[in-house]
């Protein structure tokens, strides 16, 4: 059996660390290197890092980066075949490693996606990939793959989620072509750049039904955390796939997916600012600064995505700068939790 090499970025996860590292020692799949890059850890998640005896464990202690960052230390560092990234506030079901492996050796493949289940409090949510079952090779994989992970493009959902989580990858290919996470703080969505790297190196890529990634919805997480400048960040990162997918002649295939993306994202950022500033006055102005940026009202012009109601509502609203109706609305989504 090939050694597949884990690597789990580490950051003020006290409460959930030793759920996700006990969830990789207990795979199935055996010849594990588990590396725990520990980014400068304040909570005592250092401490818990160095207390397991498990000894496929190697533990880096590093200076406060960031995620991206943190798993490129991994990367340099792993000795595997094959390599896949787990979220310290995340566990993973104990064949999922041996499910991505087997179909990806079946297939003859360098790289393996599976789905994943979202798990809230109450509840747990399982998104299969939409492709299961399939394999592309290059250079399709860039037009099939690639492309659906820019986001929503109809009604019928397509779309692959581009996190690295749920992916068995070849780690050669990687070192290779020196392909690299950018920070978390230059793009809010390091793993797509980096998959626009990744996936126009690899040869092919095979889809698996496994959702034995349990990616939670905890209240603290970089996704449900306040940011001011989130929405900045989204339209830097929307410019920068944009330039990327002229460059890979994709742009067309993916021209809705990017402006679904993008506005999805927005709507999102306005939901956060009505729940975080609590100066009324200092929401509405963000919310306005919002919905008067310049590429977001492009997009809105150009979607032709036909959504629910409630995102229609709330694009008009964006579009016609309705800022009070909007703070009102998330209000109550906020308030309601919907």
């Amino acid at each position: 059996m090939d050694k597949i090499s884990i690597v789990v970025p580490v950051y003020n996860v006290k409460q959930y660390l030793k759920r996700c590292v006990r969830s990789i020692e207990n795979q199935t799949y055996r010849n594990l290197e588990i590396i725990l890059v520990d980014d400068g850890s304040t909570d005592g998640s250092s401490e818990i890092c160095d207390s397991f005896t498990d000894k496929r464990i190697k533990v880096i202690h590093k200076p406060n980066e960031g995620l991206g960052l943190s798993r490129n230390v991994g990367i340099k560092e792993a000795t595997g075949k094959y390599i896949a990234f787990v979220d310290s506030d995340d566990y993973i079901d104990k064949t999922m490693i041996s499910n991505l492996y087997s179909e990806m050796i079946k297939n003859h493949a360098d790289t393996c996606i599976g789905g994943f289940k979202r798990v809230f409090k109450n509840k747990i949510i399982s998104y299969a990939n939409p492709l299961a079952g399939k394999t592309f090779e290059y250079p399709q994989i860039v037009k099939e793959v690639l492309a659906k992970m820019m986001g929503k493009a109809s009604s019928i959902d397509d779309h692959i989620e581009m996190s690295v989580w749920k992916v068995l990858f070849t780690l050669s290919v990687i070192k290779k072509s020196n392909i690299k996470f950018p920070s978390e703080r230059e793009f809010i969505s390091e793993d797509i750049i980096f998959d626009t790297e990744y996936y126009t190196k690899c040869k092919k890529v095979c889809m698996s039904s496994d959702t034995g990634y349990n990616y939670c919805d905890n209240n603290d997480s970089l996704t449900t955390s306040y940011n001011p400048n989130r929405f900045e960040l989204q339209v830097k990162l929307f410019k920068e796939l944009q330039k990327r997918t002229i460059e890979l002649s994709i742009y067309p295939f993916v021209e809705q997916r990017l402006y679904n993306t993008l506005i999805a994202n927005s709507r999102y950022c306005i939901k956060l600012e009505q729940k975080f500033l609590h100066i009324r006055k200092d929401t509405l102005k963000r919310i306005l600064f919002i919905c008067s940026n310049s590429t977001l009202q492009y997009a809105l012009i150009r979607y032709k995505v036909n959504e629910k109601k409630s995102s229609k509502l709330i694009n008009k609203l964006i579009k016609k700068r309705r800022v009070t109706s909007l703070y009102y609305i998330m209000w109550i989504k906020n308030t309601f939790n919907i």
